[in-house]
């Protein structure tokens, strides 16, 4: 049976505090313990002998040995105590879980949800004098979701904040989340069919409609390769928009990131927000259109 992602990074942190009270353990105990083989436990040390604070220079990486069968932590950084929640870590989840509790519609997860805040309350006796507001979901919100439910499309007047204009939509959404504390809409929008992110505080008027996707007389444009080429000092761009890439090389020093996007517009933006830290090797033809859209813009000076 397959793990997940959680349930090894979970198990890690387990891991480093249980060899600390047991110096010397061997692998063959490590892995009763934890309910494992003893292949997986020396495949979690690899991935952890790997992890460390950022900087992850030698000085702040974990550094552990596993020879002759026996497993002892040299320098654990941050891990040397087991997983325990502090009060406000306590108070903390269960805020999270209040707000995502009214963002969920499903009733079998909002009730697991539930079952957890009352096992925390069980567990910090002073969750219970601390009371939640959470905000109210945005206008809209409602309509949105029931379009999301029953898979129908939606009229949207909408207000872009970065061509301060109002356009009359029809959207096909897919979901809403939260991002950096704002509400958005993922949806395809059925006159482009290009799959785009719409800020739900920005929508001025949402109906729905009776325009299926399914009628729409265009088909979906196929995401379109891309690659560019970024400084270290912009190696965050990597990390916040990862689900892009399907491919990253080191190569002299610079980063070469590369994957499948279908908004070209959304791509154009990002590329010279971040110049000349990041320049767009593919698709070259937009690369030249980028580079029209910046001397006319140079040229209103």
């Amino acid at each position: 049976m397959s793990e997940s992602a959680v349930d090894r990074a979970a198990r890690a942190l387990d891991l480093i505090p249980y060899i600390l009270k047991n110096p010397g353990i061997d692998l063959s105990s490590i892995a009763e313990k934890f309910g494992i083989t003893q292949k997986q436990v020396l495949a979690d040390l690899d991935i952890i002998f790997l992890c460390g604070l950022p900087g992850y220079t030698p000085y702040e990486l974990i550094d552990l040995s596993y020879e002759d069968g026996v497993v002892t932590v040299i320098d654990p950084q941050v891990l040397d105590k087991p997983r325990l929640f502090t009060e406000s870590e306590a108070i903390v989840l269960n805020l999270g879980l209040a707000i995502m509790k009214q963002a969920l519609r499903d009733e079998s997860t909002i009730q697991m949800m539930e079952k957890l805040q009352v096992k925390l309350e069980s567990k910090f006796k002073r969750l219970s004098d601390v009371s939640f507001v959470v905000k109210n979901p945005p206008n809209f919100y409602e309509v949105i979701s029931k379009a999301i439910e029953e898979k129908s499309a939606l009229a949207v007047r909408y207000h872009s904040i970065s061509r301060d204009s109002l356009s009359d939509k029809v959207l096909f959404p897919l979901s809403i989340y939260v991002s950096e504390g704002n509400y958005y809409m993922s949806a395809i929008d059925l006159v482009s069919m290009q799959e785009r992110n719409y800020r739900l505080d920005s929508i001025m008027d949402c109906a729905l409609s009776d325009v299926s996707y399914e009628q729409s007389d265009k088909s979906p444009e196929p995401p379109a390769n891309f690659s560019f080429k970024m400084l270290t000092r912009n190696l965050f761009l990597i990390e916040k928009y990862a689900a892009l890439f399907q491919s990253v090389e080191n190569i002299d020093g610079d980063y070469i990131a590369s994957g499948k996007i279908g908004n070209a517009e959304w791509l154009q933006r990002l590329v010279i927000s971040n110049a000349p830290d990041l320049r767009l090797l593919e698709p070259a033809s937009l690369a030249v259109l980028i580079k029209e859209r910046v001397n006319s813009a140079i040229d209103l000076y």
